[in-house]
């Protein structure tokens, strides 16, 4: 999906949580607000929203030197989220159907965004959102489509997520499943460090995108992502920013399937669904409804 005007201010409210993040110097978190402000003046939206958000971290670099300003607030996270592994591992274990429910566990896990919203309340959130379920949900087509799958394709989204997500890892038969990091910090992004932190290297495969780009635009992760990407039978694409660059692909992106908490009305328009809606969609139904691709 490409950015519209709308997401403009959430670039520009991402800028500044990162800034707080790498300095207290209220003055320098406004000269980075500034510069922000002025490169994105006038700037064609021809991209997708992460690619255009990239802006907003590149200046927070160059201007305070910091390279990873959210290095503690991941480890934070995913020592969080380890807590309450054993709970909710054995609660799967006693599900009667525990492939939906590690579902509902991986996209309850994305409430975990520190670029959008620092508030939240991990044990409560994760609670509420089994209770609710799906808002939206092909569940038997997913069923379907990892039964037949002989290698799976997993986008990884955020720190702290990816405990969540390695619960889904292991209900699927981790044998077959190969995780996607970012090969470099980008706000809260899982990076390798972050997998391994949670046990992830030790259930499955895992390899980097080759950059730290949000998401997954095929222009900007390395040769060899991509391979993995066109070799896999079915890819899970986790979270926003994953969502809005995997739908730029066409045909080839029928394969995909989207896993995600609607945080706001531009994705919401794609789906179709509401603003704060749980998803699980295939690259190929929305495709089809003229939707993506």
């Amino acid at each position: 999906m490409k950015a519209t005007n709308a997401c403009i201010p959430c670039m520009l409210f991402q800028a500044y949580n990162t800034a707080v993040q790498c300095t207290s110097d209220t003055r320098l978190q406004r000269e980075i607000l500034d510069e922000v402000m002025r490169r994105y003046t006038g700037v064609v939206l021809d991209r997708t929203p992460g690619e255009h958000s990239q802006v907003a971290f590149e200046v927070c670099r160059e201007l305070t030197g910091v390279q990873d300003p959210y290095a503690e607030a991941k480890r934070a996270s995913n020592e969080g989220a380890m807590a309450l592994y054993p709970e909710l591992s054995r609660r799967l274990a006693d599900s009667a159907d525990p492939l939906r429910d590690a579902l509902l566990l991986a996209v309850a896990g994305n409430i975990i965004d520190l670029a959008i919203a620092k508030e939240y309340d991990l044990t409560t959130d994760i609670v509420r959102q089994i209770e609710r379920g799906f808002d939206v949900a092909e569940l038997e087509g997913f069923q379907a489509a990892a039964e037949a799958a002989q290698s799976i394709l997993y986008l990884g989204d955020n720190a702290g997520e990816i405990v969540f997500d390695r619960l889904l890892i292991e209900a699927l038969g981790p044998g077959r499943v190969t995780f996607v990091v970012k090969a470099g910090p980008i706000v809260n992004d899982a990076m390798p460090a972050d997998a391994e932190q949670v046990g992830i290297t030790e259930v499955c495969r895992v390899i980097d995108t080759g950059s730290n780009y949000f998401g997954f635009p095929w222009e900007h992760v390395s040769p060899a992502a991509r391979d993995e990407f066109a070799a896999a039978d079915m890819v899970i694409s986790k979270g926003h920013a994953n969502f809005e660059t995997v739908t730029e692909l066409g045909e080839e992106g029928d394969r995909v399937w989207y896993l995600l908490k609607v945080k706001c009305n531009e994705v919401a328009r794609q789906v179709p669904a509401t603003n704060g809606d749980v998803v699980l969609v295939s690259h190929k139904t929305l495709r089809e409804r003229g939707m993506v691709g």
